[in-house]
Order: C-alpha cells, then sequence, then structure tokens
C-alpha cells in the first residue's frame, strides 16, 4: 500500500520530500477500524504548497488517494514541512 501512495503523490504533487510511514501494527484490533484499511502517516514537501494554506495542502495529499478510504486506508496523519 505505501508504493500505491507514494506513487498517486508522486504524479500529481510532484514532493521535494516524501516519507509514508505504515503505523498499522500500532492500531491493530482498535475499536472503530471495521474497514480493514491501514494506518498511515505522510510526510511530505512540494513546491506546489508554497503558496497554498494548511487545509489546502491537506485536501491536495487527500486528493490524491481518497478512492483508497475506508477499505485500504483507515487513518492518515499528513504532515506538511515546507
Amino acid at each position: 500500500m505505501i508504493e500505491i501512495i507514494r506513487q498517486r503523490i508522486t504524479e500529481k504533487l510532484t514532493p521535494t520530500h516524501l516519507e509514508i510511514i505504515d503505523n498499522s501494527a500500532q492500531h491493530a484490533g482498535h475499536a472503530g477500524n471495521t474497514s480493514g484499511g491501514g494506518h498511515y502517516t505522510v510526510i511530505i514537501s512540494s513546491n506546489l504548497f508554497a503558496n497554498e494554506s494548511l487545509i489546502n495542502c491537506h485536501k491536495l495529499v487527500n486528493g490524491c488517494i481518497a478512492d483508497l478510504f475506508p477499505e485500504k486506508i483507515h487513518a492518515l496523519s499528513i504532515k506538511i514541512k515546507r
């Protein structure tokens, strides 16, 4: 799943820095995760973020992978680096 996330984000946002961390093992079996999707953290920097608000940066990242929720991704933490 990390490679799918990486590919989609890279294609649309051409990041200058991109880290994707799978945190799923830390959340295995917790209440509310009935979809089976994983937990991920994305740490990203992109020139496209230069004049965008933080919320718009998050929307851009989410837009790259929106169709993966909730079956493949249950939770996503996004950290924008400028």
